[in-house]
């Protein structure tokens, strides 16, 4: 088990959903200047374990055994966890607001909380069912800063793939929390990598890019702007820290933690994409505050199901 302090570990866990949260505005700019959702996929995906790699080497050395036993979920991480999380994701936002889509994925701590009750075979306690309703009523308010555009069945149903991927990312991470953060996080992403090429070499979905500038904040800028942000900062800084953090914290914590993603993501489409908040963050964002810290509080004893 890690040794990180629990604090620690929190606020890596908010560093890493903050520097997540840029993903949708950043992706998002890059598909309205002509890119396919499955191109910007595959360009995060393939770069960012190219920057992981001495890092990786330096953390896997000698544990050649530990990666070899956890293969499977480090296979089922990249190509669920990561690689269906982003496509999923990306292709929600070419349809939906930045906010909707987060809205409708992060109601993923809910699925998590339901397969650590199935697999623990626990009720969890009324503080974190109270917990789960306050963050999500949090989250209802929060996406009504977000407007201007009707809502897209095939949207939804990429952002509630979305959802189901994340789930599974928060569950399996905390599965191989004893590996290496940088080593864990370059396999999973190389699996992630070789899953998306694999879909756009088979042609399942369209892979078309732009080399015209993108539109930031009103300002054209070189697509290779976001495009970097992309990679450094939502990538490899976003899912280095938050397998160091889920490890400490579990699955359900970590994936109540990161709801706050979905206000700094709101206000980064804000600056990016002209996607103006209203006064009702504040009140969204406090529930879903107040709703992290009901499930921190939680006692470690559970009701057995009968």
């Amino acid at each position: 088990m890690s040794t990180m302090p629990h604090g620690r570990a929190l606020v890596l866990s908010i560093a890493s959903a903050v520097g997540s949260s840029s993903s949708g505005p950043l992706a998002k700019a890059l598909l309205e200047g002509g890119w396919s959702p499955i191109a910007v996929a595959l360009v995060r995906l393939a770069v960012a374990p190219l920057v992981l790699v001495v890092p990786a080497v330096l953390a896997l050395r000698g544990r050649g055994a530990e990666v070899g036993s956890a293969r499977r979920g480090i296979v089922v991480l990249g190509i669920f966890g990561i690689s269906g999380c982003v496509v999923c994701y990306f292709n929600a936002i070419s349809r939906l607001p930045v906010g909707v889509a987060l809205m409708i994925q992060y109601a993923s701590p809910l699925l998590v909380l339901a397969w650590t009750a199935w697999r623990q075979r626990r009720v969890p306690p009324p503080v974190t069912l109270v917990g789960a309703a306050v963050a999500m009523a949090g989250l209802v308010l929060v996406v009504g800063l977000v407007g201007g555009s009707g809502t897209s069945i095939v949207g939804v149903l990429w952002a509630c793939g979305g959802a189901t991927c994340l789930a599974t990312y928060f569950a399996t991470s905390d599965a191989l929390a004893e590996l290496p953060p940088a080593g864990l996080a370059f396999l999973s992403l190389a699996v992630a990598a070789t899953t998306v090429a694999v879909l756009a070499a088979v042609g399942a979905m369209p892979l078309h890019w732009s080399t015209q500038s993108v539109d930031i904040g009103g300002h054209g800028t070189p697509w290779l702007v976001p495009l970097v942000l992309l990679v450094l900062v939502a990538t490899v800084f976003a899912y280095t820290t938050s397998m160091a953090s889920v490890g400490v914290l579990g699955a359900r914590l970590a994936s109540f933690v990161s709801l706050s993603e979905l206000i700094s993501a709101v206000l980064i489409a804000w600056l990016v994409l002209g996607e103006s908040p209203r006064p009702v963050q504040l009140l969204g964002g406090l529930l879903i505050a107040a709703g992290v810290v009901l499930v921190r509080v939680e006692k470690a004893a559970a009701v057995p199901v009968s």
